[in-house]
């Protein structure tokens, strides 16, 4: 039996969850997310599905005992709004902070760590043209930030394009970058927007600054997808997580800047 995450919007130990082909049961599927923006947060609560059901289908887990908290001591039980879907009330995301997820569903508990770094600020976002040359129609968008001087930053990229699906553009869905190699110099990403963006369309680009199992979790997941961009490709292992308990999923918590332009 094989499983597949459904992919939502959304410690320091990870570890890689391998799935047995054969008859297993199915595991609590957990994507919680904590951002330094005005909320709610979320949290969605499901359970894998099996790879030869004809019929694929991720059951969303109602009735869980949901709670975020910070080490200070400052938390939140979430609500449930809709089928295992979890929202904060009372909860707004710190940076330097470490949060820690509980999640009590189905008799087992489920927990995991995420510290939010301090926020990198985007410089500058600007546009060109791409030539015609490069046989394309479309604009290719820098975003330029300062990394800083201590080691170990780690960046997700989210553009959007008015009112155009968020996978359309960019060339992937999860876009990560990482200081390895420019550890406290000025960073200039590049993103190419093909033919279905044109100008005066506005573009928004966000910076998440995320922890390192954050990344490693999308960089991971970007590799299960990658093997045939389906993610119900049968790759030898789930993506790393940072949740106990042979949970799937992620818990993670990230500052977020972002900035608009208009393309000419």
């Amino acid at each position: 039996m094989f499983y597949f995450l459904p992919l939502l919007i959304f410690s320091s130990c990870q570890k890689v969850v391998t799935i047995d082909l054969n008859n297993a049961a199915p595991h609590m599927v957990i994507e919680g997310v904590v951002t330094d923006q005005a909320g709610p947060d979320s949290v969605l609560v499901s359970k894998t599905g099996d790879y030869f059901t004809p019929a694929l289908t991720f059951p969303q887990v109602s009735n869980a005992f949901v709670t975020i908290f910070d080490d200070r001591g400052n938390g939140d039980t979430l609500k449930e709004a809709s089928s295992g879907l979890y929202y904060s009330s009372a909860l707004q995301g710190v940076p330097g902070r470490t949060y820690t997820l509980k999640v009590t569903a189905e008799g087992k508990e489920y927990d995991a760590l995420s510290t939010m770094p301090y926020k990198v600020m985007i410089d500058s976002l600007y546009a060109t043209p791409l030539r015609e040359f490069d046989g394309d129609r479309g604009f290719t968008v820098y975003v330029a930030f300062k990394d800083p001087p201590e080691q170990g930053n780690y960046y997700r990229i989210k553009p959007h394009v008015n009112s155009l699906p968020p996978d359309s553009i960019g060339g992937g869905r999860y876009l990560l970058y990482s200081d390895k190699l420019t550890n406290g110099n000025e960073a200039v990403y590049q993103i190419r927007l093909g033919r279905n963006v044109n100008a005066g369309d506005t573009v928004t680009v966000e910076l998440l600054s995320l922890d390192k199992a954050t990344y490693d979790y999308f960089n991971t997941l970007k590799d299960v997808l990658s093997s045939d961009r389906s993610p119900t490709s049968l790759s030898p292992a789930n993506p790393t997580t940072n949740l106990s308990n042979g949970s799937l999923g992620y818990f993670a918590a990230f500052a977020i800047d972002s900035k608009r332009i208009i393309l000419k």
